[in-house]
């Protein structure tokens, strides 16, 4: 018995230290060894056993909370900041999210609210009814979103029939395949009248959901959903599918239909015509003086671009004048919080003169992209190389092939069309696809 009481306390002691030497080495000065201790934290892979355990980990936590430290590290620390089961911690994390706006925090947030205790539903739908601020609304809603909690799910489904500002009408609408057992089909209400909806956020998240929910694949295709539901929606909305006719011969290609074939391949998003087909983009985007007046037109196309991408996918827009500077350096989650940032952001970017194309493009191609979408309107004159035949030889060396690269040139006639051949050769390369819009 007593050989047994020794081995227990040694036990515990082993444990106690190793849970002290994990939350020495979150408090780390070395960046490396703090990211390995919160990610051991944030897997539970070490869990407090005591409350003075709970404690000490809750205080070294809370430092994470801080904007000093990058958004990735604040994730991890969220998810192991609710491992520690301390009472009021999902009330603390509460308030810290009212602020945050970092889209891998609230990755890690959603997650960490997916084991969320059914009193903190109350909780949140509190929070969303007295926010003021679209933003702050989606967060909750997020959260909301994430949990599996039956009440959780009613108010999901209350916020996706209620008309509110797009970011966070969307983000509940996103959330509503958790639904995907329930036959009611009050569930399909609010989506199927989104169907007529101006805003891309809207109509892509009602059709999206639609087909998570359904499990058929008809896409964007509005027309499609609506002859579905009078069809066979409202009966059962998750009724089997009919079977398919037989297939047709395939016809002749026809030039005039190419593009409505296309646009039934992508994932629902286009910029300028030319369908976005990737998960992980890139827009390279001139705002040099002479862009001026055509950026009404441009940052139009780029926002409904980026409002009709789905969750999954991710995007970055790169910014060129006679500087070159990211929105924030990598690729972002589209979720509507992300998204609504950039509308904000757009109306803040100083326009300068200059064109410096290359280091751009380049900076787009760092990230790891899929699919590049460059926009400009006049002849490179700034960056490591300026000349046509060196941009165009250095952009393919850079890209070997590995992203797709399609460029818009949006000029008015007094512009002059000499930049033209260079983007549309290096849409050639890339593999993609080139427009040209001329304005008066």
């Amino acid at each position: 018995m007593r050989t047994f009481f020794c081995l227990l306390v040694f036990c515990v002691a082993v444990r106690a230290g190793e849970w002290g030497r994990t939350l020495r080495a979150a408090k780390s000065d070395d960046r490396h060894r703090r990211a390995a201790a919160l990610k051991v934290l944030a897997e539970g892979q070490i869990l407090p056993h005591t409350a003075g355990e709970a404690a000490a980990g809750e205080r070294v936590l809370a430092r994470f909370f801080s904007d000093r430290f990058t958004g990735a590290e604040r994730a991890l620390a969220v998810r192991a900041y609710v491992r520690l089961d301390r009472p009021g911690i999902y009330k603390k994390l509460l308030k810290r999210l009212e602020k945050e706006r970092d889209d891998r925090v609230l990755h890690g947030a959603e997650l960490a609210f997916a084991g969320a205790p059914k009193g903190i539903v109350r909780r949140l739908v509190q929070h969303i009814d007295k926010a003021k601020e679209p933003l702050e609304r989606a967060v909750f809603v997020r959260m909301l979103g994430a949990m599996t909690d039956p009440e959780a799910r009613r108010r999901i489904r209350l916020r996706a029939g209620i008309a509110d500002h797009w970011c966070p009408w969307s983000a509940a609408i996103h959330a509503l395949p958790g639904q995907r057992k329930t036959k009611n089909p009050e569930l399909f209400k609010p989506l199927m009248a989104l169907l007529d909806h101006n805003d891309p956020a809207l109509l892509s998240a009602a059709t999206d959901a639609l087909a998570r929910l359904t499990g058929r694949k008809y896409g964007r295709d509005a027309a499609r959903w609506k002859q579905w539901w009078s069809e066979e929606g409202q009966a059962d909305p998750f009724a089997p599918p009919a079977a398919p006719a037989p297939p047709k011969k395939a016809p002749k290609h026809d030039a005039r239909s190419y593009a409505k074939t296309e646009e039934r391949r992508t994932i629902g998003s286009t910029f300028f015509g030319i369908p976005i087909t990737k998960r992980k983009v890139a827009f390279v985007f001139d705002v040099s003086g002479s862009m001026r007046y055509k950026l009404p037109l441009a940052y139009d196309q780029l926002l409904r671009a980026v409002k009709a991408l789905p969750p999954g996918a991710t995007f970055e827009v790169v910014f060129f004048n006679e500087h070159v500077w990211p929105w924030r350096d990598r690729l972002s989650h589209a979720d509507p919080v992300t998204k609504e940032l950039l509308v904000r952001h757009l109306p803040t970017i100083e326009i300068k003169s200059y064109t410096n194309l290359f280091d751009s493009i380049a900076r787009a191609l760092r990230l790891d992209v899929e699919e590049v979408f460059v926009i400009s309107d006049g002849a490179p004159n700034r960056g490591r190389w300026r000349l046509p035949r060196d941009i165009i030889r250095e952009v393919k060396k850079l890209n070997a092939g590995k992203a797709t690269i399609n460029t818009i040139s949006v000029v008015r006639v007094v512009d002059g069309d000499k930049h033209i051949a260079l983007l549309r050769q290096i849409a050639k390369d890339g593999g993609g696809r080139h427009e040209q819009r001329t304005l008066k």
